[in-house]
């Protein structure tokens, strides 16, 4: 059989040499190059204190990449979603200077705010900074001290323009390489047809964190202005989970929220001013009182516990998964969705009829990509889904279809 021949074939041919077009080991060191470089160029870690804890969420984030980049390419839609908000709340305050950086950096845990002097800190969400300026206790012309100086977070990011130029070009070089090669009616090996589902995912990754921060390495330490008991609470209320905040810093924190997901801003209403009451001699001429329609909605780990019905389960073992935004669950863009979510199995199809060694193998590609399509699809229909770690069953009941927790 000559060498073209060997090239057109749909059949077993085993090792193809190189020559003078393409063979196996070239079609084995492009498609790994592409995926790992459009792997690792599409990680986004947020900020933590501890190296360590830095260095393994990094590591838990690749792991997710390679296992399930459909995840990582929803949760970057996510966050676009929150960081957008973001710079909708804070538009009129900062005259437009707040832009979708900021908003990233925020919703990152890229500033912590102090609570005593023992060096205890809380994370500062985006809602809760919105809050803050929009009621006049911060302005924005401090935000260079806040640690929201443009400069400054560009400064520390890490990300490469040239690593990232490079991936785009390879990852569109593969994709046209494979458009042609099915244009012409050639097959491709189902290793190709693999990398194609990392390269569809990483295009919409490198969208939605275009203007995202990468590898921050510091997070901003910053003093809360003086505010009122009600206030406090109103701010309190504001934040999205409890998880990462160090209340004694002589106690370290435990290594598994390194593989958490951070909760994200998915309330649907507005971060509103506090009415107004004249002669408020706490808030210091500040604004205290009424809240109009501003619902506390902290998720902490003790909260989602006994929601699971799990009340004697150890704080921290409780991890939300997920949580869709209001303005994508169920509205018209929902079916979009599901296909994107549903997009990394569903490219494994193209090689529905590639030839395999053995009919075994073809039907484990086959189920697999089915599967994973019917599964993605079931599993975003829930609005939130969370697991409660309980050793080696957690395993057994992930791996089953009933969610451990939805709403």
């Amino acid at each position: 059989m000559s060498q073209e021949q060997l090239l057109n074939t749909t059949g077993l041919v085993g090792w193809v040499p190189e020559d003078t077009t393409r063979g196996t080991w070239t079609i084995i060191t492009s498609s790994l190059f592409t995926i790992i470089i459009c792997t690792w160029t599409a990680i986004h870690p947020r900020t933590h204190v501890s190296r360590r804890l830095r260095n393994t969420h990094k590591f838990h984030q690749l792991v997710k990449a390679i296992l399930a980049p459909e995840m990582v390419c929803l949760e970057s839609l996510q966050e676009l979603i929150q960081a957008r908000k973001a710079f909708r709340r804070c538009a009129k305050a900062t005259n437009g200077e707040f832009t979708l950086l900021h908003g990233f950096y925020l919703g990152m845990m890229g500033i912590r705010y102090r609570i005593n002097d023992e060096g205890g800190y809380r994370i500062l969400w985006p809602g809760q900074y919105a809050w803050l300026l929009n009621n006049g206790l911060v302005s924005w012309d401090d935000h260079t001290s806040w640690g929201l100086s443009k400069e400054e977070i560009q400064d520390r990011n890490a990300a490469d323009g040239l690593v990232k130029f490079t991936a785009l070009l390879q990852a569109i070089w593969f994709t046209l390489q494979s458009i042609v090669r099915m244009a012409h009616g050639l097959p491709l090996a189902p290793l190709e047809t693999m990398t194609l589902a990392y390269v569809l995912n990483a295009f919409v990754t490198y969208g939605c964190w275009w203007a995202k921060p990468k590898d921050i390495a510091t997070a901003a330490f910053v003093d809360l202005p003086a505010m009122s008991a009600r206030q406090r609470e109103t701010f309190e209320g504001l934040s999205m989970e409890d998880t990462y905040d160090v209340l004694d810093p002589s106690q370290k924190q435990g290594m598994s929220i390194a593989w958490y997901v951070v909760a994200r801003d998915c309330r649907d209403d507005e971060v509103l001013v506090m009415a107004r009451v004249e002669g408020d001699v706490e808030a210091q001429g500040k604004y205290q009182g009424g809240v109009e329609k501003v619902e506390s909605t902290v998720k902490t780990t003790t909260q989602v516990s006994d929601k699971l019905g799990g009340g004697d389960v150890e704080a921290g073992n409780t991890n939300v998964i997920t949580e869709w935004d209001a303005n994508l669950y169920m509205t018209r863009y929902w079916p979009l969705l599901c296909v994107l979510g549903a997009s990394f199995g569903a490219v494994h199809l193209i090689s529905w009829t590639a030839a395999f060694p053995t009919d075994v193998e073809m039907w484990l590609w086959r189920s697999s990509a089915l599967i994973s399509v019917v599964t993605a699809v079931l599993c975003m229909q829930f609005r939130t889904m969370s697991v409660r770690w309980e050793g080696f069953m957690s395993i057994i009941k992930i791996g089953s279809p009933t969610p451990l927790y939805h709403q």
